[in-house]
């Protein structure tokens, strides 16, 4: 029996809408106008272009949220299986019906749209693992409790991180990976099992290399030397790191950069987006973007961390995590401090999977946080 013993748990919709943390809404918007200025000076002024595409995707976003936000919090918790497995059943026919763009095989088209499936199952698979760790009630104190309370939610972990890596997606796959495993740390499991787990990816790195496919080798290696292809493999993350240094402190100005406007710089408008950013309002221009991030992400482990029950607390810590890599991974990558992948900068980059499973996450968080008095049941994890 659900205890409903305070006055937030008979919230109807409109209670609910009120109830939601609107300076965190806030802040999502202000993120997402730098990304529409960003694809507006990228599209040369051509505001019916990229702009107006990204503006229909964040509305439709909204409506996801505040849909999400108005259910009650305990239809996530009894169809969070049967809401990961729906997303992995898209993942898998993805392989057999899926469009192939640049060599990979990502995006389903439904009723006329293009989505890519690996992009909701990030946070599918957090709400998957929140309601398993929840419901779990035996400490695991040996061996054996330890096999089986953990084995299963990593297979269940596993699966997604290798259909989305054969697609080939690897850097998709290891924010998945990354994603998931972060609830194990938020459920408190010892580090040790971590630099454990860390000490054997490290020592298989030569076993798994030869499973890499050559392409993806030749990302790493352009990683550790850029100049070794200039105009190949290494060409992305050169032109990036010459249109992040060539802003300064202050940028060349709004429209002015000319990385980007004399065609050098590629995938503007999607993975490269803040290089286009940081050249134009230059090194304080990205501070306060990343300022930005910094602070929706601190603000979304504050809202997580005030659920009294585990469920919200390890979904709205999980989803936090996962847009966190999002984040991390993206700046990471164009400043050269990760190998170049196929990882979006969320709300910024021209996206609609990507803008979509966002809100959709943050929809989640928002509901937990709206929700953070409710108990849930234990028992029974299935």
């Amino acid at each position: 029996m659900y205890n409903l013993d305070n006055r937030r748990s008979e919230f109807n919709i409109l209670t609910r809408i009120r109830s939601i943390n609107f300076f965190f809404l806030f802040i999502v918007i202000i993120i997402f106008l730098f990304g529409v200025l960003s694809l507006n000076s990228v599209s040369n002024g051509d505001f019916n272009s990229w702009p107006i595409k990204h503006i229909q995707r964040f509305l439709l976003g909204l409506i996801v949220f505040f849909t999400i936000c108005a259910i009650d919090i305990k239809f996530f918790f009894i169809f969070a299986y049967p809401i990961f497995l729906l997303s992995l059943i898209f993942l898998i026919i993805v392989h057999f019906f899926g469009t192939e763009t640049y060599g990979a095989t990502r995006w389903i088209k439904i009723a006329g749209i293009s989505l890519q499936p690996s992009e909701f199952i990030k946070f599918t698979l957090v709400l998957a693992l929140a309601k398993y760790f929840h419901s779990y009630n035996d400490v695991a104190n040996n061996f054996i409790q330890f096999i089986k309370k953990f084995i299963l939610p990593l297979v269940i972990i596993l699966v997604p991180v290798f259909i989305v890596a054969a697609q080939p997606d690897l850097g998709t796959a290891v924010v998945i990976f990354i994603g998931g495993v972060s609830i194990f740390w938020i459920i408190g499991l010892n580090y040790k099992y971590f630099i454990s787990s860390g000490l054997i990816i490290i020592l298989s790195i030569p076993l798994l290399w030869k499973y890499l496919k050559d392409y993806q080798k030749d990302r790493v290696f352009t990683f550790f030397n850029p100049e070794r292809d200039p105009l190949g493999n290494g060409y992305h993350i050169m032109q990036s790191k010459i249109a992040l240094g060539s802003g300064g402190i202050l940028g060349k100005g709004y429209q002015e950069g000319t990385q980007s406007h004399l065609n050098f710089l590629p995938e503007m408008h999607t993975d490269f987006i803040f290089t286009v950013f940081g050249e134009e309002f230059g090194f304080l221009g990205a501070l306060l973007l990343i300022f930005l991030y910094l602070g929706l992400i601190f603000l979304s482990i504050k809202m997580g961390l005030q659920s009294i029950s585990n469920f919200g607390k390890y979904l709205s810590l999980g989803v936090s995590t996962v847009f966190f890599i999002y984040v991390f991974v993206n700046i990471s990558m164009v400043t050269g401090l990760l190998p170049v992948v196929g990882v979006p900068l969320p709300l910024v980059s021209f996206g609609g999977s990507s803008m979509l499973a966002v809100m959709m996450g943050f929809g989640l968080l928002m509901n937990c946080y709206i929700h953070q008095k409710i108990i849930l049941p234990k028992g029974n994890i299935f």
